[in-house]
């Protein structure tokens, strides 16, 4: 099969219009439709977004005696999952910032608590030591999300 027809049986069974691929590819529909009648062929840059896109290798395309992989899932599922793990990672980061400004505030602002902090020169485990601490590990668990998710892109 030629890479004019691989990339026209690609773009068909995701039921895409050469409009909707342009689209997404960033190109014009024109551009397209010349690939898939093999009038021009795609530059390096164009085959590896269309190979992401379709989730094929750069191989499969160009090479006329690779077979036809049996199941074709575009990358933009995947860049799906990036996204809402990335919006996890930011929720999960300001529950933790909340729960620090909540517990920070209670500390502040009890005077009982106050006082212990004033007359204790050590750090006392205790169950809003344990809560504080809980809420800074979510803080940087979720930024650890957020900068993973950031560096994929």
């Amino acid at each position: 099969m030629t890479l004019s027809e691989k990339l026209y049986n690609l773009r068909r069974k995701q039921g895409l219009s050469q409009e909707a691929l342009a689209e997404k590819l960033n190109c014009s529909r024109q551009v397209i439709s010349k690939w898939e009648n093999g009038t021009t062929t795609p530059d390096a840059e164009m085959l590896q977004k269309y190979s992401e896109f379709f989730g094929v290798s750069i191989d499969y395309l160009v090479k006329e005696d690779i077979e036809e992989p049996t199941s074709v899932q575009p990358a933009e599922k995947n860049g799906g999952n990036k996204k809402l793990l990335g919006i996890l990672g930011l929720v999960i980061s300001l529950l933790g910032c909340a729960s620090l400004i909540v517990f920070g505030a209670i500390s502040v602002l009890s005077s009982e608590t106050a006082d212990k902090i004033a007359q204790s020169s050590m750090i006392v485990i205790n169950g809003t030591f344990i809560a504080m601490l809980a809420s800074v590990l979510l803080v940087v668990f979720g930024a650890i999300i957020l900068i993973k998710t950031m560096k994929h892109k």
